[in-house]
């Protein structure tokens, strides 16, 4: 028997940016917590590394804005504490094609959550800003702000104000088994630990923890392109003047998204990236082909051709990322349909990091047995019918 003592609160498993903010939240709530992440720290082998995330209100989904509220009040908090600057509020313009039902969506609730956002017609933007070509049938609409956050100084910060509130983190300690009870059992490559309730969010690698407990979310990995190109007018994506964008609506024939930031980064590169990547058997295979043989760049490179008078539509430097996608692109924020102190956080890439700090919370409250402070209902694993064992309910 395990001594009391000996006993955590809650064990998060996987130290990437939502793993570490549920982390961050339990300490600060003074429970016993252990952090485990299976990588050396700091890594880039997962989806939270690199200096540019863009942070938003504006969703066309009313349920993934009621996060952002609270969320930028999070990172605020964090930002303070940590005593440098994470956000930079250079504003996000969204971009649509008709029938316009996105940015109309975008607009009512940004504005529903108390934010200003500013509708702008194609003539309007290609004023305001004249780094973009926009077509006459876009439709724009902006959030001052909104912005970008520095992704691997926001990871430091929460995993050091982790550590700060009395929290344990051990890197180089990857999981090799989960023994559900009233007690779990952690077991690592080095020790074997216990708590009363475990967290998941260990990114890609979620069904290679989850399969030896009977389930299995679908979800797509993808190894992406990370896109810096060089700029000839820099003048005109400085971050005081341009701002972090996204194209809402696929361009073209090509069912894929585009968006990217002001130059922020590299000097003289700007990040402009497709948000769609290349499908990999796993997280471990993410190097198994080259940045040059991935279609979504040479798309991306057309987009710059023809959007973007400032930039030349051959990329300097190509860096990975994975994404772990579900099939509707939500997330997973649910108990485990069976063991119900072990809780599943999965699917985030593409909209998590920006609500890292409420997922945090959402995560931390399922595993003290609390009642969830937002509407999880379109984050149940039960949504898919061939998840496991048996269907969730909160």
């Amino acid at each position: 028997m395990a001594r009391r003592e000996d006993i955590y609160d809650v064990c998060v498993v996987g130290a990437g940016i939502e793993g570490s903010s549920t982390a961050r939240y339990l300490a600060s709530r003074k429970k016993k917590t252990l952090l485990l992440e299976q990588f050396p720290l700091p890594h880039a082998r997962g989806s939270s590394h690199g200096h540019s995330r863009i942070v938003r209100y504006g969703y066309p989904e009313d349920f993934h804005v009621a996060l952002m509220p609270e969320a930028f009040e999070i990172w605020s908090e964090v930002e303070k504490k940590y005593g440098k600057p994470l956000i930079k509020k250079c504003g996000l313009l969204t971009i649509d094609e008709p029938p316009y039902a996105d940015v109309a969506q975008v607009i009512t609730n940004v504005r529903g959550v108390g934010k200003e956002c500013i509708p702008l017609s194609a003539e309007e933007s290609n004023k305001r800003f004249p780094g973009l070509n926009f077509s006459p049938d876009d439709s724009c609409a902006l959030e001052q702000d909104s912005g970008l956050i520095d992704a691997n100084s926001a990871l430091k910060a929460m995993q050091e104000q982790f550590v700060e509130f009395g929290g344990i983190l051990h890197d180089r300690e990857k999981v090799l088994d989960i023994e559900p009870g009233t007690v779990v059992s952690i077991k690592t490559v080095n020790n074997t630990y216990k708590a009363r309730s475990v967290v998941i969010t260990v990114g890609p690698w979620v069904n290679k923890v989850l399969n030896p407990l009977g389930v299995t979310i679908p979800l797509s990995i993808q190894r992406m392109s990370v896109c810096y190109w060089p700029v000839t007018e820099p003048h005109l994506y400085s971050a005081d003047k341009f701002p972090a964008y996204i194209f809402c609506a696929p361009l073209g024939c090509r069912k894929t998204h585009v968006y990217g930031f002001p130059i922020n980064e590299y000097p003289g590169l700007i990040k402009i990236c497709p948000h769609k990547g290349t499908d990999i058997p796993s997280a471990d295979h993410r190097d198994s082909c080259t940045p040059q043989e991935d279609p979504n760049v040479q798309f991306t490179a057309k987009v710059i051709k023809a959007r973007f008078p400032g930039v030349k539509p051959e990329p300097s430097i190509v860096e990975s990322c994975i994404y772990s996608v579900t099939p509707d692109h939500l997330f997973v924020m649910d108990k485990h349909p069976e063991f119900r102190n072990i809780v599943i956080g999965a699917g985030f890439s593409g909209h998590g990091f920006k609500m890292a700090p409420v997922v945090g919370k959402i995560l931390s409250q399922m595993a003290l047995g609390e009642k969830v402070s937002y509407d999880v209902l379109p984050f149940r694993l039960s949504r898919f019918t061939s998840f496991g064992r048996s269907k969730s309910s909160l």
